[in-house]
């Protein structure tokens, strides 16, 4: 006979907090918990071995065969990009994918996650809105769940992300070696903890030469964020503009390279542009896009995987990029 399985109830008793807070601290909130209350409910979880997240009925046999994903935007291409790799991968685990585009919108992404609750999946894969995951009614049906790309560090969830410091480091490295006199960032908005990282990774290059940004600035990893990017560079820098950019998404990099061009400047000649994703449409732009990719398929693979198999006790894993040299950072490839 097997022993019994460990749940938050047995973790919350120990740890001498209500089931909610043990909840809490698994899922990196929505509500915040004192270091001393979260330091009891680490420490209760990790004596009595608890662990979050456990395999769904599916594997017993009794599962509905289907996977839930909730993406942020269906239009930024590398979610498509992901969107299909997922189905993919998870066809040839045997289910289908409900896709639920939260469009921005932490209300849309809740009510998306009850609805995939409300539904049974056998899993969900998750990339969110915010730095305050959504996921609490998944958490309490005790259906698995994978963060992707947008991950919580604080969050006991399990996650596939590539090292976003890393990719925006190297991108931001390879226009250094141009030998360019100024940079600028065009980076996500602050609800991600994504947007963060890959602002620290451009400013851990710079520092790294003793250089300084020439300007930040905070958009929607989309099309229009670019060519928004590039107006607020015009007008903030009074028109002395950076000789090279760093963009943390290609859609970014498409719109900003669109509206440049659009104002008689030349990429790579008088502008030059990096990027992270790695999507097709980077290889079909012109000039071709200079970015780090996010191996779309990889990610994939390793999302579905980790939903139904527990047998890694890593948290996080960390998915291997790329740096793929087009013509816009002003490399003849």
């Amino acid at each position: 006979m097997s022993a019994k399985r460990v749940s938050r109830d047995d973790v919350a008793r120990l740890a001498g907090t209500s089931v909610a807070v043990v909840s809490y601290v698994i899922n990196g909130g929505p509500r915040n918990v004192s270091p001393e209350r979260r330091a009891r409910v680490l420490a209760a979880i990790e004596e009595l071995g608890y662990v979050p997240n456990p395999i769904a009925q599916s594997l017993a046999g009794s599962g509905t065969g289907t996977v839930g994903m909730i993406v942020p935007n269906l239009d930024n291409s590398f979610f498509a990009e992901l969107a299909l790799a997922v189905e993919e991968a998870a066809l040839q685990s045997g289910r289908l994918v409900f896709i639920g585009n939260s469009a921005e919108a932490r209300e849309r992404e809740t009510a998306y996650v009850k609805s995939f609750v409300s539904h049974r999946v056998d899993g969900m894969i998750f990339i969110g809105v915010s730095k305050q995951m959504s996921l609490q009614f998944a958490v309490d049906a005790d259906i698995p769940v994978v963060v992707v790309d947008r991950s919580n560090p604080h969050s006991m969830i399990r996650s596939v992300s590539i090292d976003h410091i890393d990719a925006a480091d190297a991108a931001t490295t390879h226009l250094l070696s141009h030998g360019y006199d100024s940079f600028a960032c065009v980076t996500g908005i602050e609800s991600t903890f994504v947007s963060d990282d890959r602002m620290e990774g451009f400013a851990t290059a710079l520092r790294r030469e003793g250089r300084e940004p020439h300007a930040i600035v905070r958009t929607a990893y989309s099309f229009a964020g670019g060519v928004e990017a590039w107006a607020r560079l015009r007008e903030g820098t009074r028109a002395v503009l950076p000789r090279a950019v760093f963009c943390a998404s290609d859609d970014q990099a498409r719109g900003l390279i669109s509206a440049a061009t659009a104002d008689g400047v030349a990429v790579p000649e008088q502008l030059a542009v990096a990027s992270i994703d790695g999507t097709k449409q980077a290889a079909t732009l012109r000039p071709t896009l200079t970015t780090v990719r996010q191996p779309s398929e990889v990610i994939a693979r390793a999302a579905v995987r980790r939903l139904f198999d527990d047998s890694q006790a890593e948290l996080h894993w960390e998915i291997p990029t790329d740096l793929i040299i087009g013509r816009s950072c002003g490399c003849t490839p």
